[in-house]
């Protein structure tokens, strides 16, 4: 049987590595990456990973798989100098507290390591080394990793070489080291086993990005004969239409908004395959694939029966042949899947490799074959876990790009947080309903688990102050997340499916997108498809990244009987139409290769969203952009991913001063405005346009290069008399900075509207207090076990020290978050282990809970019963009397 597991590995800071290197500096080793189940790990696992079992099993953590084999490294850390360490440690001494006993040790240490460093201050490793510099020189050099064997005492040196991104942080700058016996096979598996010469140049960016598909998280693998996919050709349609145009202004060198007729150029089928439907399980309607060089969003499809249907009347079935795009045929009944270039990554570097692009298709196909035709899924389509409404209508939430883009006026938005206003309320003064929300957000490092069990045990645990406290926390977080634009409406996420129907018969041959009209398109406009609302309704629909009017999509609702006889979709897919219509761009470059949209179905939102729809020319980027040729080695390769760190930081500056333009806009605008107020509403909405645009380079910055200084022209977009000097006031929960609260002022703007509506929420109704002391049953404190009591306040108070430490490090991307939760899980599950060992009797354990309500932490409070509620559940839960209703 298969291993399914993943695997943990080191996930280290560059400079600590050089640190540990250059300066002799001791590793702390951290199991908080990932290696996930993928197609790159079966393959790993093959070629003589070694793994171990986590070593902390005995502490109580949970079993893992670890391997030294391969380390995610990340580039946040420069590395310092010797004199500013110096200068550090010297800062150290002077903010030691003199009174506690290890004061001289401490001290001694810090002193013994500053004339360590003096005394080598002039060599060249106590230089200090910039992020860029740091990754060249790993990438260049790799690095060693020593260790001393326990047992032996011997030096133990491995050497670990760049090998590539992890597909899950192909924009995040962190890369992937793997030990020098591994890297060549591994890489030339990644590769394709195809010959790129070092001496010649290619799309290296490309290849960095298509090499990682193979490493995708997989929830499981499919076996599909790579001799029964047809692939045919990409389609597009080309139409006119008058845009909002983003290129460089040549009499400034800079980006700027032209309004201009443009040609709108969509790939109909631009990510997308139809596989027949017996690959697929039960409430699964797209599939999304991984392969060698491969990535596509297979959706389910009734292929055999679209083909038998319409096979020519001269014809016998089961000799009727198709020809793919490369002019074989294969027999109709043979077809189970249908795909297009766009999904095979692989044939972009045909011509590159003096190959043709047939010659590639034959060649992928025989590897794929040889390795057992298996493709990765990496996911499907999935519904809302964000609860429903009262006429069991599903929710989903918005976000504060979509809020902030329509003219939402203080009286539209109240009608928006309708909901969320009544949520909330509910959770303040309905107990049993305050009590489900806690429960339904278990996790094995929260306490939630332990107030809950304790609160059904007896309902006047509710007005114990700890209780109210973690209310109180409770409900504020669910507050600020709501005031970070997350408040739901009616609606969900679905997987886009472009024009379907004509993918089938384009297969067959019978599909021209120059001849076709309206009236023979399954959809036509801006027509939707899906079973998630009702036929005939008018649907509010977007798509991150989002960040101007002119992304707001309108959709007409539609029932389609070939769609529904030929594809067996789920509510969570939507078929569109992008012939004639300029859904991709008004989507922000939307393609179907697992691209979804958040449909919601609300009429105040609708009211406001056809304010936008059609009112707002689409953005269209027609910044200079190309693959950029480069030899394959690892300094092209720190190269490349020096930009894409940059850019990957530029995202959320670009998106952020998009909304700061797009809140002044809302800001100034009204019904009369002046001839010199339209002037200011025209130059910030161009800038917003041109935000709109720079957001969608930023993450393409992945695979090609654009010809502008991305840098520079964030700064341009936030340059000139056209904005305020401070923020607006919800800036206080999407900004990163510290010192953000002291930068704001309330704007006329949707965004500044929620937060004045979530500040002004009632009040809980009161409480009596009840003392904590009266909820336990009396035990003699003098029989307790001083000794356990006072180890396990240490072992506490140590952990939050830990923990505390960890959270206020702030996480801007998903990955950090992963980790830190991996950290704070390992450190709970540490201290678990050693309080579980203890044998607690009554009369100790009453002792610790007498102790509770004299810490004034609230936190604190919380960690200590829920530590002994985990470890020491039945004696912990005697203590408490019981008062069942």
């Amino acid at each position: 049987m298969e291993n399914t597991n993943n695997v943990y590995i080191m996930s280290l800071e560059g400079a600590d590595l050089y640190n540990h290197m250059i300066r002799g500096k001791k590793l702390k080793k951290d199991y908080v990456g990932m290696l996930p189940y993928s197609l790159e790990l079966i393959k790993l696992r093959s070629e003589g990973l070694k793994t171990t079992s986590n070593k902390k099993v005995s502490t109580g953590v949970k079993l893992k798989d670890q391997s030294d084999d391969i380390i995610n490294v990340k580039f946040k850390q420069k590395v310092q100098s010797g004199l500013f360490i110096i200068e550090k440690l010297e800062e150290k001494i002077l903010n030691l507290v003199t009174e506690t006993e290890k004061y001289i040790e401490i001290k001694t240490k810090l002193e013994d390591r500053i004339k360590f460093i003096k005394s080598e201050i002039e060599l060249e490793k106590w230089n200090g080394l910039k992020n860029d510099d740091l990754r060249f020189y790993l990438y260049e050099n790799g690095f060693t990793i020593t260790t001393i064997d326990d047992k032996t005492g011997e030096i133990i040196e491995n050497k670990y070489c760049v090998y590539k991104r992890s597909s899950s942080k192909s924009r995040t700058g962190q890369c992937l080291f793997i030990k020098e016996r591994l890297r060549e096979n591994m890489i030339n598996w990644s590769r394709m086993y195809l010959k790129f010469n070092k001496d010649k140049e290619y799309d290296y960016a490309g290849i960095l990005a298509y090499e990682s598909l193979v490493g995708s998280s997989l929830e499981d693998t499919l076996e599909i004969n790579v001799d029964n996919i047809l692939i045919v050709n990409d389609i597009e349609s080309k139409f006119e239409r008058m845009c909002n145009v983003i290129k460089t202004n040549k009499d400034t060198d800079f980006l700027d908004n032209f309004e201009e007729k443009y040609d709108v150029v969509n790939s109909l089928f631009d990510g997308e395959s139809l596989l027949e439907s017996i690959y697929f399980k039960k409430g699964q309607s797209m599939n999304l694939l991984r392969q060698h060089m491969f990535k596509s969003a297979a959706f389910s499809t009734n292929i055999q029966t679209f083909l038998i249907e319409h096979c020519p009347g001269d014809q016998d079935y089961n000799t009727w042949e198709i020809a793919n795009m490369f002019g074989e045929k294969i027999f109709a009944k043979n077809i189970k899947m249908i795909c297009t270039p766009t999904s095979l990554k692989a044939l972009k570097f045909a011509k590159d490799l003096d190959m043709t692009k047939k010659q590639m298709w034959i060649y992928w196909k025989a590897l794929v074959r040889k390795e057992g035709n298996i493709f990765g899924l990496c996911k499907h389509e999935k519904s809302s876990k964000r609860g429903t409404d009262k006429n069991d209508g599903i929710l989903q939430q918005t976000s504060y790009q979509m809020l902030n883009s329509m003219p939402i006026e203080h009286e539209d938005m109240i009608k928006l947080a309708k909901l969320e206003k009544e949520y909330i309320m509910q959770l303040k003064n309905d107990d049993v309903f305050f009590i489900e929300y806690v429960a339904s957000n278990t996790n094995d490092i929260n306490s939630n688990e332990m107030f809950v069990t304790l609160a059904r045990n007896n309902k006047d645990f509710m007005n114990t102050k700890i209780f109210r406290d973690f209310r109180k926390h409770e409900i504020n977080s669910y507050v600020s997340h709501c005031k970070k634009g997350k408040i739901r409406l009616n609606g969900d996420y679905c997987i886009a499916f472009g024009n379907p129907i004509e993918y089938l018969f384009h297969a067959i041959g019978k599909f021209d997108v120059e001849t076709i009209n309206d009236k023979e398109l399954a959809l036509k406009g801006n027509e939707i498809y899906t079973t998630l609302h009702e036929d005939g309704t008018e649907l509010v629909c977007f798509r991150n990244p989002h960040t101007a009017p002119s992304n707001v999509l309108v959709a007409k609702n539609k029932y389609n009987t070939d769609i529904n006889n030929y594809f067996n979709l789920t509510a969570n897919v939507f078929c569109c139409n992008a012939i004639r219509f300029e859904i991709q761009d008004i989507a922000s470059s939307m393609d179907y290769d697992s691209d979804s949209m958040v449909i919601f179905n609300n009429i105040d939102l609708l009211h406001l969203a056809n304010k936008c729809f059609s009112k707002y020319n689409v953005c269209i980027n027609d910044v200079k952009s190309e693959p950029k040729p480069s030899s394959i080695n690892p300094h092209n390769m720190a190269i490349i991913d020096n930009q894409l760190s940059t850019s990957q930081a530029n995202i959320g500056l670009v998106v952020n001063t998009g909304q700061l333009l797009m809140s002044t806009y809302w800001d100034l605008k009204r019904e009369n405005n002046t001839v010199e107020e339209k002037n200011i509403l025209n130059k910030l909405i161009s800038k917003v346009n041109i935000a709109t645009v720079l957001s969608c380079i930023c993450i393409d910055l992945a695979k090609k290069f654009y010809d502008i200084d991305l840098n520079k022209e964030i700064r341009e977009l936030s340059k000139g008399k056209l904005l305020k000097k401070k923020k607006p006031e919800f800036f206080k929960q999407i900004s990163q900075s510290k010192t953000i609260k002291n930068r704001v002022q309330t704007y006329n703007c949707p965004m500044d509207h929620l937060q004045i509506i979530m500040d002004n929420i009632d009040s809980a109704k009161y409480r009596k207090n009840i003392a904590f002391t009266e909820l336990l049953i009396k035990q003699n404190v003098k029989d307790g076990n001083r000794r356990q009591v006072d180890k396990i306040l240490i072992y506490v108070k140590e952990m939050c020290v830990k923990i505390n430490k960890l959270n206020a490090v702030a996480c801007e991307l998903d990955s950090d978050i992963e980790e830190k939760n991996t950290k704070i899980d390992d450190i709970i599950k540490y201290y678990n282990f050693y309080i579980q060992k203890l044998n607690v009797k009554e009369d100790t354990m009453y002792s610790i809970l007498s102790y509770v309500p004299k810490d004034t932490n609230s936190k604190i409070q919380a960690k200590l019963l829920n530590i002994l509620y985990t470890t020491q559940k039945t004696v912990f839960l005697s203590e408490f009397k019981v008062k069942k209703e």
